[in-house]
């Protein structure tokens, strides 16, 4: 602006012109090679900048997010669907390589909380251990880090996750979760959340890692059911197994095994279609009397943790049977009991004690309690029958004419939650000597008729089965009028409609309530040839605990109940052979003992020396089976419902990119991709401009050297 334009005198001649000409085209030629000279500097820049890895930092103030201290919670699960394996090798060793790469980035002054899934306690109030600020001894556990046979669930962990998380008082707080993400093992069975739970702050980050992309084939035993029977020796029971196809093939004559004290008495081939659910039937003899150790088994698939699972069944050697009443009371029930029948493979030990003896006698050493012409329980002694019951005891009741219906109602029904009285007095014998009631339907179904009416002629009437067969019954001239509740099972009726037997359950416990007395007093019961076997039948089913009580889940943990007198020796053998033995103050103080160390699949026994107490089965959860990926819908919903806000959530696809998403997070994202894209365009302007230059340059000088001819 402060330099004028000077006009020059240009003289005007044809080579004057062409040389103004030559000016201006190196002058476009030296601007040509300034860009070059920006371009292959930028382009330079460009790819030591990608190299270096720069970081768009994130939005906490002051790079907060890359100073402050971390609070981690690593979720690892350590359940036997973890031992499937991928073209990647096992998950739970992927597993445990994530965890170790999450360890590697933590900085002295955070600490961490490590969470195996098999560790997370089921009761929500646990106490919650202190973080670790050993990274050594985290690493330790992680490398030392074995499948577990104990089923618990994510939504239990991230729960548990927030109560950790909840008392720590650093910036930053991190939640890691590493699993297969299996549908069995999302959400909890125990504690259903019906609204939404917000349990996170929208600050805490979440950094989930699935594992496993193969397809499985798997099927497993999902559970064994035993219908209610009277266990004999050589008498055969049902066994009832259902097997689930979690796979996507169809299975073919899939073998089915069942074994009883280790050897096989029974296998078949099954045709189990994908994603289908079938049951299958065995018939089992024992062939001796105490317990018997069974097991159902699958042949070999890419799981194996669930084609296995054990039952076991108990066959008394001996019944222990409390008589409650007068001499004349139990003077039938006494007969009755000296017959020892021939089928029958127990011995019956009977107790005789008067009612108002009855609360001095060990419940603990007797299999059934039977009551004749019970008058009346005071509030002791009912709560002691309660007590006696729900641990899985047997109660047989015969009324009587002391019997009152309020008192029975008050100081037995009502306590024990069962069938009442129709009337406070018992019905009027009817006017007719000659006039009675009967049977009308009896449930020949229950256990207490199976085999009574198979003989050797039976084959002789091949139309009639045993269902079609009918009972002998007794002249009834009077009865208890029972009201049956909704839990009740009838198992005879009588010609009036009421009830002529009724099985009632309490706790684990049963009962059986008879609408006459064991005497001659109301029917003809005792004279008739029921009597005997109703009676010897009627102890061995209230004395045998149903099947379904003596299995449990591995982790869930139980009361066993003593079913004889305490010894200093108590002791549990596990299915290791591993021995842990039992407080004898706690054995001799408690009718139950708390047990919780049941992580193994397979047989425990209880044991004094060298006699055996008890044996129960503990197997797998079957949800642990159920190897389906979570869907995910199905994610979404959880992590909304638990409170993990979308912006906090990172999936990490490949255990590989653990450390890369994790640094992202905390740090920012980093640019080096996009600064290598930006070179690689800079690098092809720079190619396009130097071409361009090369044919400026080849004209130049042509036209320079026409210049330099004569005209």
């Amino acid at each position: 602006m402060f330099n004028l334009r000077k006009l020059k005198t240009i003289d005007f001649s044809t080579l004057s012109f062409l040389k103004e000409l030559q000016k201006t085209k190196i002058r476009r030629l030296k601007l040509r090679q300034l860009l070059l000279l920006v371009l292959r500097t930028l382009f330079i820049i460009l790819v030591v900048c990608a190299f270096s890895r720069p970081t768009l930092k994130g939005s906490l103030p002051g790079g907060l997010a890359a100073q402050a201290k971390t609070s981690a919670v690593l979720i690892v699960d350590d359940s036997q669907s973890m031992t499937a394996n991928d073209e990647q090798g096992a998950l739970l060793h992927q597993a445990k390589n994530a965890a170790l790469t999450v360890m590697n980035l933590l900085k002295d002054g955070d600490e961490v909380n490590l969470l195996k899934l098999s560790e997370v306690p089921v009761d929500r109030t646990a106490e919650i251990p202190a973080a670790q600020r050993n990274f050594s001894a985290v690493r330790g556990a992680l490398n030392e880090m074995k499948p577990s046979s104990i089923h618990r669930t994510i939504e239990d962990a991230l729960c548990f996750a927030a109560r950790l998380l909840a008392v720590s008082k650093n910036f930053n707080k991190e939640v890691y979760v590493i699993s297969d993400f299996q549908s069995g093992s999302l959400e909890s069975k125990i504690h259903v959340a019906k609204t939404s739970e917000q349990l996170f702050a929208p600050t805490i980050q979440f950094f989930f890692v699935p594992l496993g992309k193969r397809e499985l084939q798997n099927i497993s035993v999902e559970s064994i059911e035993i219908p209610n029977t009277i266990f004999q020796v050589n008498k055969p029971f049902l066994v009832k197994a259902k097997l689930t196809n979690h796979g996507t093939s169809d299975m073919k004559n899939h073998l089915v095994s069942v074994y009883q004290d280790g050897s096989r008495v029974g296998q078949k081939g099954v045709d189990i279609h994908a994603g289908q659910t079938m049951e299958t039937e065995f018939t089992v003899v024992p062939k001796h009397s105490g317990f018997l150790e069974g097991k159902v088994e699958l042949e070999d698939d890419d799981l194996e943790f669930d084609n296995t699972r054990f039952f076991t069944v108990r066959i008394p050697k001996e019944l222990h049977v409390l008589l409650v009443g007068t001499s004349s009371d139990l003077s039938y029930l006494r007969m009755a009991l000296s017959t020892r029948l021939p089928d029958s493979s127990a011995s019956v030990i009977v107790n005789p004690v008067s009612e108002n003896h009855f609360s001095s006698f060990p419940l603990n050493k007797t299999d059934v309690v039977v009551f004749s012409n019970l008058h009346e329980l005071t509030l002791d002694q009912s709560r002691m029958l309660i007590a006696y019951l729900q641990n899985g005891g047997g109660v047989l009741f015969f009324p009587g004419a002391q019997t009152n219906g309020n008192i029975f109602t008050s100081s037995f029904a009502s306590p024990l939650g069962i069938s009442s009285v129709a009337t406070a007095e018992l019905t009027p014998r009817l006017q007719s000597s000659n006039s009675f009631i009967e049977f009308d339907k009896v449930d020949l179904r229950h256990p207490l008729f199976s085999g009574m009416f198979e003989d050797p002629d039976a084959k002789l009437f091949p139309g009639i089965t045993q269902h079609q067969r009918t009972l002998e019954s007794p002249h009834i001239t009077n009865s208890f009028h029972y009201l049956p509740t909704p839990k009740s099972r009838t198992i005879i009726t009588l010609t009036n409609g009421y009830p002529f037997l009724l099985e009632e359950h309490v706790g684990i416990g049963r009962m059986l309530l008879c609408s006459v007395p064991a005497t001659p007093d109301w029917s003809n019961l005792p004279f008739k040839g029921l009597f005997v076997p109703f009676v010897h039948r009627s102890l061995s089913y209230l004395a045998q605990e149903s099947s379904m009580d003596r299995s449990l889940l591995a982790g869930d943990g139980t009361a066993i109940r003593l079913h004889s007198a305490t010894s200093p020796n108590l002791k549990i053998i596990k299915p290791d052979k591993s021995e842990i033995l039992i407080d004898p103050q706690q054995a001799a103080a408690e009718k139950t003992i708390p047990w919780s160390n049941d992580d193994l699949p397979g047989w425990y026994t209880l044991a004094s020396g060298t006699s055996i107490l008890d044996k129960f089965a503990v197997n797998i959860d079957p949800d642990e089976s159920n190897t389906t990926p979570s869907d995910k819908k199905h994610l979404e919903t959880l992590f909304m419902r638990m409170g993990i806000a979308e912006k906090a959530r990172h999936m990490v696809s490949q255990p590989q990119e653990v450390q890369y998403i994790i640094t992202e997070s905390r740090f920012g994202a980093e640019l080096w991709k996009q600064f290598l894209i930006a070179a690689l365009v800079v690098a092809l302007l720079e190619m396009f401009v130097a071409r361009e230059s090369k044919q400026s340059i080849s004209v130049t000088r042509n036209n320079s050297n026409s210049m330099k001819e004569p005209v």
